[in-house]
Parts: C-alpha cells; structure tokens; sequence
C-alpha cells in the first residue's frame, strides 16, 4: 500500500470482519513495535508486526511483516506465534 493515513482510512473500511487484537506493544528509544492478530485483512487470520519511527511525537516512517496464523501444533516448536 502506499503509505500515509489517507491511505489507510480510505482502505479499513473496506475489509470485511476486520478485527485488529494487539497482543504486546514495546518501545526503544524513537521505534514502537506492536505484534497483533488481524482477522479480515486477508482469507484467514495474519499475524502482524508493526514498526514504528516517531519523531515529534508523530509516525514519520512504518514498516510491517504479514505472515499467515500458524496454529500451534502445526509449529516446529509447538509455540504459539502470538
């Protein structure tokens, strides 16, 4: 997607069962990382990690890794991925 806040309120609106559940949230210096389950932005349910540069107190930079859920028991470890 290209980015900018219009971008992405002109798209969630259009996803259908959207549902965003935040499961852990960190911070280091000007990087906040958030680490979520999504339902509704692809077929099945995607684990989500955001990463954030403020500056400013303002979002200035984001990027994002998209996987597929994995269920436990179909991991290598047995770990769950959220």
């Amino acid at each position: 997607m290209p980015g900018g806040l219009d971008t992405l309120r002109a798209a969630v609106p259009g996803l259908r069962g959207f549902s965003w559940e935040p499961q852990r949230t960190a911070a280091q210096g000007d990087l906040v990382f958030t680490h979520s389950l999504v339902h509704g932005w692809g077929p099945g349910p995607v684990v989500i990690v955001d990463i954030f540069r403020l500056k400013n107190g303002r979002i200035v930079e984001h990027w994002d890794v998209v996987q597929d859920l994995t269920l436990p028991e179909s991991t290598a470890s047995g770990h769950p991925m959220v």
